[in-house]
């Protein structure tokens, strides 16, 4: 009799916990059985509607809690308009919501994402509204009637030269004479975008495409501005024939002008970004450079390039994704005058080792390659017969991989920020980024 009792017991408990209510109020766990308050919740773009992706009726929406553990989610706005205000347990709510679907790598049209935060107070109605905006970087090509008038045919790439990054080829074959926008999910840290190319005139003759664009080239740029592209810029690149002095002084030659245009969002206005000649070479001339203004040799074959491989990660204890090399090539055609190199790490550990290397300076602050014997101890450490420039020099590799025995030991992202200014005093810069993981 008595384990009958304590059978019967034990079926009535285990009814009594299949229900899920009755189940959170004996264990204490329903938030909803105490103090309530109600959302009245908006969603938006603050875009005109131009696609399939900003219809905020059908992102969906997702209420989480902050300090009390209580999720709700909607499939649609749609459908939490159609359930008026929201019953929440009182308490501190992430609001979320984004356009349908998968927000991928590269699009075709912009993804809207947003998030707000909200407190909810025991019998008070909140109102809040959550804004959503372009997560991704829209670019887009411009090809003018002179563009279009002067060449049959090109190729053209646009790329961010990350690992795993993007890179998208326009083709006259491909893409017609209006190529379509396309929208990139960026990788945090892309400060800089590269147009490469070429263009076959109507002659018959090939002309050059090159440039780079970075965002601390923007006029009004100032110390502390964040020098990555972000979801929300777009980017208008265009092209159009130009006449650049060729080889022989005096003597013209055809060359293509790139300008970049990018939105601020903001301030909603454009702005345009100096573009500085690429690191592959070319025939592209820096608008404002030349007879109407700037430095002298900026944006012809005469200027100094710095061609860096494309960022890269790996993996410290495997070495998986480490490359053999990781040579940057300087090219100064009117002389080496100076070369820079600084490094910045996320890494305490390598920071506190660079703290007490001498080589010929400190490389957090800055250090002249040019002569540097500081430099030529270190290649010979490793086993490179590579040396440190001397002055005056053309072309100089700087083997950024004689970094790589000090960097296997520091996990984080380093940045080779390399300053190079020839003769002429002409100084260009650009950055390799490097992650090491465990």
């Amino acid at each position: 009799m008595k384990t009958m009792n304590k059978w019967m017991w034990a079926v009535t408990l285990l009814f009594g916990l299949a229900s899920c209510e009755m189940k959170d109020e004996i264990l204490g766990k329903d938030p909803m059985t105490g103090d309530t308050g109600t959302l009245s919740l908006s969603v938006e773009t603050g875009k005109v509607t131009r696609g399939t992706t900003d219809q905020v009726d059908q992102f969906p929406v997702v209420i989480t809690g902050k300090d009390v553990e209580y999720t709700k989610k909607f499939d649609s706005y749609a459908e939490l308009k159609q359930a008026g205000e929201v019953k929440l347990p009182v308490g501190t709510y992430t609001i979320e919501a984004c356009s349908p679907g998968e927000f991928k790598s590269e699009m075709t049209e912009p993804f809207y994402g947003g998030e707000q935060e909200v407190k909810i107070q025991k019998d008070v109605t909140s109102e809040t509204s959550v804004v959503c905006t372009m997560q991704n970087v829209k670019i887009s090509i411009k090809l003018t009637d002179e563009f279009l008038a002067t060449y049959q045919d090109w190729t053209i790439t646009v790329t961010d030269k990350k690992q795993n990054g993007h890179a998208k080829t326009y083709t006259k074959t491909a893409d017609g004479e209006t190529p379509a926008p396309v929208y990139w999910k960026m990788d945090e840290g892309v400060e800089t975008i590269y147009i490469n190319g070429t263009a076959k005139t109507n002659g018959g003759e090939d002309v050059t495409i090159s440039g780079t664009a970075k965002k601390s080239n923007l006029p009004e740029f100032e110390e502390g501005d964040d020098t990555s592209f972000v979801g929300g810029d777009e980017l208008k690149i265009d092209f159009n024939p130009v006449k650049v002095e060729g080889s022989t002084p005096g003597i013209e030659k055809d060359g293509i002008q790139i300008t970049i245009t990018l939105f601020n969002s903001e301030k909603n206005e454009n702005v345009e970004i100096p573009v500085n000649p690429g690191t592959d070479g070319g025939d592209t001339e820096e608008p404002g450079t030349g007879e109407d203004g700037g430095d002298e040799g900026e944006g012809n074959e005469k200027a100094p390039t710095i061609d860096l491989p494309a960022d890269f990660s790996y993996s410290a204890s495997t070495g998986d994704g480490k490359p053999a090399s990781a040579d940057a090539w300087l090219k100064t055609p009117a002389g080496l005058k100076s070369a820079i190199v600084k490094i910045e790490t996320t890494s305490p550990a390598f920071e506190a080792t660079l703290e007490d290397v001498d080589m010929g300076g400190n490389l957090l602050e800055g250090v002249e390659l040019v002569n540097n014997t500081g430099i030529d101890d270190l290649f010979t450490g490793v086993g490179l017969e590579d040396r440190s420039p001397k002055p005056g020099v053309t072309e100089y590799k700087f083997p950024v991989g004689a970094f790589f025995t000090f960097l296997d030991m520091f996990t984080g992202e380093h940045k080779f920020h390399i300053t190079l200014t020839d003769n002429e005093d002409v100084t260009v810069s650009d950055v390799l980024t490097i992650t090491i993981t465990e």
